[in-house]
């Protein structure tokens, strides 16, 4: 009964839990790089409350941070007047990795790793929540498309959410993050409300209450899911009278039972912030911009959610089709208000991220839009060609998440002269990773003749402690030799780069002044294809501005880490047109 729909969930678990070993690292003290930066923020609760007994000085962090150096910079906490110490994330999600933070430390006792609640075990046993709630999730999605779809509809479309978005990145990879926990949350609300108005019962109106407030308190913006129950089976004035008479007269209990449900949810962060800061409501200091939102969330070449997961629009195109359907209203609006409030977010990059993250935790509403496209392309003449981009999509996805966590799709930086370069190619050069910093680049050098301006064999070192910048080459443009006046030149530069960590924060800078004007650029010594302890090139091309001829050119190398990066094989050249 319903077997393609069971095995295609079968299928994504077992992708999941095939990627979440690619990128497992035995080698390495955690095993995995799960606790860290912002996961590192949702997860201290745990240890700070069972293991430390401190939630409000949070004195261990330091010992912490030295050992397993799990952010940059301490921002997941504030210091209070009160001299307290509060966790800026909220404890929705910490709630959720409760149970397999009580089995990573009993691992941790029994196979005698250090329990202090960031050892491997506990590293592993998050990830194993984040595998748990996937397939949890994707269960409930079944049973919620299943309700509205046959069962070939539902394995289409359970297969394209989970593997040809970005989904799979927060569920398998970056398993410490809110959005595969918050998608499941989505798709339980979804159950919970169908399965209310279909035969209300006052458990169930509990459990949507209280979905609600544990999805709240993980993300205070999901608030927004309210309208899923609320505007459900409103589709036209008819049943949107049965509607309200359902809840607010035949089963006003039903109603109070939601609020009591959301308050149960909600109280534990209410209480949190009472102990630590005397309030029971904290402002974290997030900042919006709703008159002015961030378009390239959505549309921009660095991350944007339709430029590098593309199968979303025919998750957008599916909301033209929800005409007469129970979920239409609630759909619409809780998808219009949750895209508003994510572009209008003041960090619109929403830090390393592979495509828009922030919107992975709608998939299961989008699902349901989605399916109607799916459902509308099998019933026409559509259906191969549909099947082809499909398998397509799918395919490109797969490619760039190995691609982004070899940092060649780039977590910040991507732009689309780069992003042309490295689409399905599984071997980009330094030439094709230059593109990060500057779009000057020759394909064909051809119609130029070389003329070699330096040439260094010589070992140099960079780093803070000992010397920061180092000069290659400064002196006038004008009075290099062999260069004719007048004719289109470009500057070819490589090196050969090695460190011990990777050579992050560090260029080498081509600058040409004349006068008040100059032209800079500066090429990082770092990027998805270097690897550590070995000598890496880096290559890239500058174009001389024709009014540039009495300028003085520097080259150099800089850099503003405490490692030491080593520097070789620095070569100059120039191209000038015949």
């Amino acid at each position: 009964m319903n077997r393609f729909s069971s095995l295609v969930v079968i299928l994504v678990v077992f992708v999941l839990v095939f990627t979440r070993f690619q990128y497992t690292k035995w080698e390495t003290p955690t095993v995995t790089n799960t606790l860290t930066w912002d996961a590192f923020g949702y997860y201290m609760y745990l240890p700070a409350q069972f293991i430390y007994h401190d939630i409000t000085g949070m004195k261990w962090v330091s010992d912490i941070q030295e050992k397993y150096h799990p952010t940059g910079t301490m921002y997941q906490i504030s210091v209070l007047k009160n001299g307290n110490s509060v966790i800026k994330y909220p404890i929705g999600i910490a709630l959720l990795y409760w149970p397999f933070f009580f089995l990573g430390h009993w691992v941790a006792g029994w196979l005698h790793y250090a329990q202090d609640g960031f050892s491997a075990p506990y590293q592993l046993a998050i990830c194993m929540a984040a595998l748990f709630y996937a397939a949890l999730g994707f269960w409930a999605l079944r049973k919620v498309l299943l309700h509205f779809f046959s069962d070939t509809i539902t394995a289409i479309t359970l297969l394209m959410i989970g593997l040809s978005t970005n989904y799979i990145q927060y569920a398998a990879v970056e398993s410490g993050m809110t959005h595969v926990y918050l998608f499941t949350m989505y798709a339980f609300m979804l159950l919970l409300t169908i399965r209310w108005h279909e035969k209300p019962q006052l458990l169930t109106a509990l459990g949507i209450g209280l979905v609600f407030g544990v999805t709240t308190i993980a993300r205070p913006t999901e608030a927004v899911m309210m309208f899923i129950p609320l505007l459900w089976s409103t589709q036209n004035k008819v049943v949107r009278q049965e509607k309200w008479k359902l809840l607010f007269y035949t089963h006003r209990t039903h109603f109070f039972a939601t609020i009591v449900g959301a308050f149960m949810g909600i109280f534990p962060q209410m209480a949190y912030w009472k102990i630590v800061s005397g309030k029971w409501v904290y402002d974290v200091g997030s900042k919006w911009m709703f008159l002015n939102p961030n378009w390239q969330v959505l549309f921009g070449w660095e991350k944007g959610w339709f430029v590098y997961t593309p199968v979303v629009f025919f998750m957008v195109a599916g909301m033209f089709l929800m005409q007469g359907k129970v979920y239409k209203r609630a759909a619409l609006t809780y998808l219009l208000l949750n895209v508003w409030i994510v572009i209008a977010w003041a960090d619109w990059r929403y830090g390393a991220s592979y495509s828009s993250r922030a919107l992975v935790q709608s998939y299961p509403v989008l699902a349901l839009a989605f399916a109607l496209v799916v459902e509308r392309i099998t019933k026409s003449k559509l259906r191969w060609p549909a099947i082809i981009l499909g398998a397509y999509l799918l395919m490109v996805n797969l490619f760039q998440i190995y691609q982004y966590n070899q940092t060649i799709l780039h977590y910040n930086d991507n732009n689309r002269a780069y992003y042309a370069a490295i689409y399905l190619n599984p071997y980009p050069d330094p030439l094709d990773m230059s593109l990060l910093d500057t779009r000057e680049i020759i394909r064909d050098t051809t119609p130029f003749r070389q003329i070699n301006l330096l040439d260094v064999d010589t070992v140099f070192q960079i780093s803070t402690k000992t010397n920061p910048k180092q000069m290659l080459l400064e002196g006038p443009w004008n009075q290099i030799p062999g260069i004719s006046p007048g004719k289109e030149h470009w500057l070819r530069l490589s090196l050969q780069v090695k460190s011990e960590f990777g050579a992050f924060n560090a260029y080498l800078t081509t600058l040409l002044r004349k006068d008040q004007a100059h032209k800079q650029t500066n090429c990082r010594l770092e990027n998805g294809i270097c690897k550590q302890k070995t000598w890496n090139t880096i290559q890239y091309y500058f174009k001389v501005p024709t009014d540039y001829e009495h300028g003085l050119l520097s080259i150099f190398a800089e850099t503003k880490s405490e490692d030491i990066i080593d520097i070789r094989h620095v070569k100059v050249q120039i191209l000038e047109k015949k």
